[in-house]
């Protein structure tokens, strides 16, 4: 039994994710960086960062630290696991940014975020609460996308 057959074995959703999850940063850490795993690994990654940064500091905060980054990859994520409420969320988030693509250096973004931090901060908000009261299940979206791509997570 591998590694992530055994995390998609546990009872609890959460039980699931959290052991894949621990799987994949331990093989992250291993490998030099997530960016190092596969395009399916990745996607758990991206979604997982940006699920923390949103459960802390909102859009606001995802943009404007380390995580806004990965603005794109996010997006593209959302919509590999079939969340597509939550992409169009996120979408409308990245499209309402001054300069497109969102860059990845974090001092310019953080430059044209401050610029428009009232503008910004108005509408990030907004979907903030969007993104609360989706009615999309992530988790059994994700859980999804890793069964049908075992494969891709091995270990």
């Amino acid at each position: 039994m591998t590694e992530i057959d055994f995390a998609l074995s546990q009872e609890s959703d959460t039980d699931k994710i959290e052991l894949v999850g621990t799987v994949l940063w331990n093989k992250s850490h291993k490998a030099g960086h997530f960016t190092k795993l596969s395009k399916a690994e990745q996607n758990f990654v991206f979604i997982d960062i940006f699920e923390s940064e949103i459960n802390n500091n909102g859009l606001f905060g995802f943009f404007y630290n380390t995580s806004g980054e990965y603005a794109h990859e996010v997006l593209q994520a959302f919509q590999d696991i079939d969340a597509h409420k939550t992409a169009l969320i996120i979408n409308d988030a990245i499209s309402i940014f001054e300069a497109l693509p969102i860059p990845k250096d974090i001092i310019e973004r953080r430059r044209i975020i401050l610029k428009s931090k009232d503008y910004l901060s108005s509408h990030w908000s907004k979907l903030d609460d969007a993104l609360i009261n989706v009615n999309e299940d992530i988790v059994t979206l994700m859980i999804a996308y890793i069964a049908a791509r075992k494969t891709d997570f091995e270990y």
